[in-house]
């Protein structure tokens, strides 16, 4: 007798054989045993999870000797034949070589002959998304009504392919992928019954190269056991399978946390030398940094064995979520790219490499920038003084025609100061002039004003008006900057300080040459000290754009 495959020796027999489709199989027991048996059917799912498995033991719950029945006797004529493929009451039909219109008018016409020696005369149309909408037209009619000894099953992968004028004709039962804990169990029980054993390293490699659908996983496992010397290790399955070491898996992910590009270049080169392909390795890293995000996240639900426990217990904190996000986006995009590419290893450096740059998540640094900027309005509980410095004269002085001999003179200056200003900014230093100025000394001026805005606007031009005084005064001028909120008279409510600071400037002729020159310019080019801040904080600089 020839060798029969692991997935058709082991194919269920009955309803409760079939791995990881409980819903479906409890629902069509029932249908049956409470007589209530559609005229048609549609199976839809991943491949290799029991469609047309099932659509062959529903054929045999139809059409056993006892039945129709839930649970087949598997052992009686018509049983044994449909099992076989052999009935000639259950026709199973390629969908994809039988899709033409010709096809469907033969099988319309054959639905009129009863059945030769079973109760029910089944079609099993196997990618039923592959015959034409043509075809499908012809078949409308008789899926709707066909003969009371007809029961229609159909197969397919693709159920949005299919009209919805069938659909509508149809009882629908939708299969799931199934389980890794389903799959292990099938597996193991398989193993023990071929005489093979197989480690959990091994195990969860099978698992992940079958996708969820039993039948890749069978047909791996044949492929594993006819060669394994009745052991199966994770050693020989990757080697078989061309997965590359877990450790070069592991190293790769902590130097892409470490932005260590030249280790991870060289690893690419031992990689590329060693033979193995440049699109597994990709899929291998994006597998496995899935599982290290699972874990970080939920370990509770990631299907790691319990040999690599310690292994993603140490690499979990390597990354965030938002860079988990982003680097399983690139290499997703990478891997859409190699595909086509005539250089794929030269895509996945410069991807790998981009993987490595430093990544600052948008929402953090506008968190940040938004503390920074509370931080400032209430670092200190006082006002916010700002004062030049001169070297000390005695009696009064003039420096550019202006004599100050009282400290009264220090309002009209300062009302010079704002208009002079205020021509070459008539809108940004519209705060200078909503502010309310007190003398407190013969060399101290209060400003107070009522706004937050007026404030940050007092403060954008505390150098010119430094500069301004020093031209003007000579003196040591000190200014104060309160926020004054409300209507009370005479009484500050709320003060703010930014930072105090001190200009030291050397004896100089404050003419209206060079130097008037170069304060119009820095006047033009300054920025606020709470914008340079922030960026400092950030590693960056600022540059107002003129």
């Amino acid at each position: 007798m020839s060798y029969l495959v692991l997935a058709r020796k082991y194919r269920p027999q009955n309803f409760n054989e079939v791995v990881g489709q409980g819903h479906i199989s409890q629902t069509l027991k029932s249908a049956i045993s409470e007589k209530r048996i559609a005229h048609a059917y549609l199976f839809s799912g991943p491949r290799g999870c029991g469609k047309t498995t099932t659509a062959r033991i529903l054929a045999k719950s139809l059409n056993c000797k006892n039945g129709p029945t839930a649970e087949p006797c598997g052992v009686c004529e018509n049983c044994v034949a449909i099992s076989k493929s052999s009935s000639i009451d259950v026709l199973e039909i390629d969908g994809a070589s039988n899709n033409g219109i010709d096809e469907i008018r033969a099988l319309r016409e054959n639905v009129k002959f009863s059945s030769a020696n079973s109760k029910y005369k089944i079609y099993i149309i196997d990618e039923a998304h592959q015959i034409t909408t043509q075809a499908f037209n012809a078949l409308l009619k008789t899926l709707e009504e066909p003969p009371p000894h007809v029961v229609f099953i159909m197969a397919t992968t693709e159920q949005h392919k299919i009209p919805a004028t069938i659909l509508s004709r149809c009882q629908r039962y939708r299969f799931k992928l199934i389980s890794s804990a389903e799959i292990s169990f099938a597996i193991k029980n398989i193993g023990g019954k071929e005489g093979f054993e197989i480690d959990d390293e091994a195990l969860n490699i099978l698992i992940s190269a079958s996708g969820g659908s039993m039948r890749d996983a069978l047909s791996l496992l044949d492929q594993v056991a006819s060669s394994s010397m009745g052991r199966i290790t994770g050693a020989y399955l990757r080697e078989l399978l061309g997965i590359l070491p877990k450790d070069i898996l592991v190293s790769i992910t902590e130097n892409i946390a470490k932005s260590d590009m030249r280790a991870i270049l060289k690893t690419v080169e031992e990689i590329f030398k060693q033979g193995y392909n440049i699109l597994q390795f990709a899929r291998d890293l994006r597998d496995h940094l899935r599982k290290v995000m699972v874990y970080s996240i939920n370990p509770s639900v990631a299907e790691i064995s319990c040999e690599d426990k310690k292994l993603f217990e140490s690499q979990k904190t390597l990354f965030s979520v938002a860079r988990h996000v982003r680097l399983n986006n690139l290499l997703s995009k990478a891997l859409e790219e190699m595909r086509w590419h005539d250089q794929p290893r030269i895509l996945l450096e410069m991807y790998l490499l981009k993987m490595s740059e430093p990544y600052y998540n948008v929402g953090e640094l506008i968190d940040r920038i938004s503390e920074l900027e509370k931080s400032i309005k209430t670092e200190n509980n006082a006002e916010f003084v700002f004062e030049s410095k001169l070297p000390e004269k005695n009696g009064s002085s003039a420096i550019g025609g202006v004599s100050v001999s009282d400290s009264s003179d220090l309002v009209s200056i300062w009302n010079e100061i704002v208009s002079e200003i205020m021509k070459k900014h008539p809108l940004s230093a519209n705060s200078l002039n909503n502010a309310l100025v007190e003398v407190e000394g013969p060399s101290s001026v209060q400003l107070t004003v009522s706004k937050e805005f007026d404030y940050a606007g007092v403060l954008e031009f505390k150098e010119q008006v430094l500069e301004l005084f020093r031209r003007k005064t000579g003196l040591d001028v000190t200014i104060k900057v309160l926020i004054k909120k409300g209507a009370v008279q005479n009484e500050v409510l709320q003060e703010e300080t930014v930072v105090k600071e001190e200009v030291l400037l050397a004896d100089a002729d404050f003419t209206a040459g060079g130097k008037e020159e170069s304060f119009k310019e820095e006047a033009e080019t300054a920025i606020p000290e709470c914008i340079k801040e922030i960026a400092k904080s950030f590693g960056a600089t600022v540059v107002k754009k003129i």
